[in-house]
């Protein structure tokens, strides 16, 4: 799964992801080095006239039809095998896909001692960009737009973390899933990185740690 990410990036680095012409949200937004669910985040879409824009969406996926917001707490990954059947994904698979820009995001390998923590980025630390869906849900003043992350098998390198890994896109990749090209096949299998595993302290294991240091290597 992927319960944890970094998204601490500057505006010239998401143009240099998704083109110049990308259109910034109007609202200021935060650096997330411990992002969470519920949280609000930056993720890349197109809107009604096919352009990218650039949004802040909620952490946990929320569908039209749910009685409450509190539905979203559940839904903050979609399987890959299942997305395009399941209730809850089908629709915004058809036609609400986002990409959603990270840093890098944290993953828990079960040791003898208990959970050590890791910081999984690519190697080199360039940016890379989660395959998502958003919806929107409620109305007027109650209106909120959410988001969930897609995960697949994991691959070779980090199977030894855990079992399953979100799926991340190659920047060839961004124009046919944003315009719904991207079957389900496609996303099921694992991004072959290469990826960096980054051994960081307990100090990601609290959420209110949204600092720097939480990426910080540690021995062990």
């Amino acid at each position: 799964m992927c319960g944890r990410f970094t998204q601490a990036l500057k505006a010239r680095e998401l143009a240099a992801m998704y083109g110049p012409a990308v259109a910034m949200p109007d609202a200021a937004w935060a650096e997330r080095w411990n992002g969470a669910p519920t949280q609000a985040f930056l993720a890349c879409r197109l809107d009604d006239a096919m352009r990218r824009v650039l949004s802040l969406l909620r952490w946990g996926l929320v569908p039209s039809w749910a009685r409450d917001r509190a539905m979203g707490s559940r839904l903050i990954n979609a399987r890959a095998e299942t997305v395009a059947e399941k209730p809850s994904f089908r629709s915004a698979f058809r036609r609400r896909r986002c990409l959603v820009p990270v840093n890098g995001w944290f993953e828990w390998r079960r040791t003898p001692a208990g959970k050590a923590p890791y910081w999984i980025c690519l190697t080199g630390g360039r940016p890379l960009s989660l395959a998502g869906l958003w919806e929107a849900w409620g109305e007027g003043e109650a209106r909120m737009e959410t988001f969930t992350v897609l995960t697949c098998p994991a691959g070779e390198a980090l199977a030894s973390v855990h079992d399953r890994q979100p799926v991340v896109l190659a920047p060839e990749e961004y124009g046919s899933w944003l315009g719904g090209g991207t079957p389900a096949a496609r996303v099921q299998a694992p991004h072959p990185g290469p990826f960096a595993l980054r051994r960081v302290g307990s100090l990601v294991n609290n959420a209110r740690n949204d600092v720097p240091e939480v990426v910080r290597v540690v021995d062990g």
